[in-house]
This record gives C-alpha cells, structure tokens and sequence, in this order.
C-alpha cells in the first residue's frame, strides 16, 4: 500500500512540474478559407486589392497576437508564484484584455473592407460557400462579413447575426 502511495505522489508530482514548465496553448480554430477560394468570379483589381487587405491585416493582426503571447507567458508565469501578484496581475489581465479587443477590432477593419472591394453578389456566393462549408463541419468558427443594410440575399431574417462563441 505504501509502495502505491509513492507511486501515485511521485506522478502527480511529476504532471505537476511539466505543467509548469510551458503553458499550453493550443489554437481555437483552423485558419478560414481565402476569399479567393470562395468567390470565383474576381477581377484581377480585385484579387490584387484583397491581396492587399488581407496582407496589411494578417501584419497587424500578428503583431498583436505576440504582444498577447508575450503578456499571457507573464501571467501564467505570475500565477505559478507564491504570494499575492494581484498588483502585477492585474494590470496584466487589463491589457490581455484590450489586445483581444485590437485584435476583433482589426478582423472586422479587414470583413469592412472585403465588404467595400466585393460586389453584392461576390458577397452572397462567399457567405453561401462558408455556411455550406460549415454545416459540413469544415470551419466551426465562421464569421461572416456584415451584411449592408441593403442587401437582403444573405439571409431571410431581419434578425441581427451573433458571432459564434469562443
């Protein structure tokens, strides 16, 4: 019995200590399909415009999401220590915080911007090949461009689209 006790203490400490050693994290969705691929009929003034959207938007929204790595490695690294952090946590829990919302901020700068290069019917054929890909169980995390006040083909609701939960 004494040797189980060993036994299962020296495992536990053993999760314990990798636990420790590097957070985890793993990604929450698969990377989304290019417009590309889901609008056949583009222009080459097109094509080249959303190159360059997406391009200037993947810079931006990279560089925030090492400066949130950065400001996660900090927290877990603080909540692993003894003692009461509160007052470096929490600033750090705040600006966590504010780099999420930059980071939405500038996914639905580039959907605004998609929806401007994109023609009605460009936008309709991409919002009809996401919901197809995602019924199929292809992209789970689909957030689809907003829908202009005019244009009525993406769905048959007046009701507002919520974007899926995290």
């Amino acid at each position: 019995m004494k040797k189980i006790a060993t036994l299962m203490l020296t495992i536990v400490l053993g999760f314990t200590v990798m636990g420790q050693q590097k957070p985890c994290h793993t990604p929450r969705h698969k990377e989304l399909p290019k417009v590309e691929e889901l609008v056949n009929n583009l222009s080459a003034i097109q094509k080249k415009r959303l190159n360059t959207v997406m391009e200037n938007s993947r810079k931006e929204v990279d560089r925030l999401q090492a400066e949130l790595d950065k400001v996660r490695k900090q927290i877990h690294t603080l909540t692993n220590k003894d003692g009461d952090n509160s007052d470096q946590l929490f600033p750090l829990f705040d600006r966590e915080g504010v780099l999420r919302a930059e980071i939405a901020k500038e996914m639905y700068r580039t959907r605004l911007q998609i929806d401007e290069i994109l023609t009605k019917e460009q936008l309709a054929e991409m919002r009809a090949r996401l919901q197809k890909d995602c019924k199929k169980g292809k992209n789970k995390d689909v957030r689809l461009a907003p829908a202009k006040a005019d244009d009525r083909s993406a769905g048959t609701s007046d009701k507002p689209r919520r974007a899926p939960r995290r």
